[in-house]
């Protein structure tokens, strides 16, 4: 329970502050914990690092996985495509999922964060596809097209949240959530032919 409460105060702490304001004593105060427990499951900074890379990584995969995604198996395109990228939306709308964006705008200048993150990172986009791969069936024999949309739907979500103070109309989102939806279905129906 402590190591959960550490890593969920990494999390808001990433959120509130960004990755320079990552410190193990602000992490150690935002948890309630004492800093020999701070140093119990986390020895220091990059250890903490490392852990909240997995939890924030997972904690996505969790949260799409616990929908109920067992309508889906026999769902017609339009109904799978839009209730998996519902989801997906959803799930880019969780404190790690802002956590992981922080992470990875530091990644990019901070060449031991990136050390950790980048591996990581291709790790879960593999254990992502796998279980894509289970979840929605209908792309069995659309590999290529499902990582593809895949793809398209990460960016363009990760695009409106970070562009949601300058697309401040929430009309204006969901026209483009909603266009994005289209251009999966011909995804998938151009993947037949």
């Amino acid at each position: 329970m402590t190591r959960d409460a550490i890593l969920r105060a990494a999390v808001e702490c990433l959120v509130d502050v960004g990755y320079s304001g990552l410190t193990t004593t602000e992490v150690t105060k935002r948890a309630e914990v004492s800093r020999g427990a701070m140093h119990h499951h986390f020895a220091n900074r990059a250890e903490l690092v490392s852990a909240l890379i997995d939890h924030v990584l997972h904690r996505r995969l969790e949260f799409f996985l616990g929908d109920d995604t067992s309508s889906i198996e026999s769902a017609d395109p339009e109904d799978f495509i839009a209730h998996g990228a519902q989801v997906h939306w959803d799930c880019v709308q969780l404190p790690e999922y802002a956590a992981y964006v922080e992470l990875a705008v530091a990644a990019r200048t901070d060449k031991e964060l990136a050390a950790l993150l980048v591996p990581a990172t291709n790790a879960f986009d593999r254990e992502w596809a796998e279980e894509m791969e289970k979840v929605f069936p209908q792309w069995e024999q659309r590999r290529e097209a499902m990582q593809l949309a895949s793809d398209f739907v990460a960016a363009v979500h990760l695009g409106l949240l970070v562009n949601r103070p300058f697309m401040g109309n929430p009309e204006r989102r969901s026209a483009v959530r909603d266009q994005l939806v289209k251009l999966i279905e011909t995804i998938y129906e151009q993947a037949d032919r």
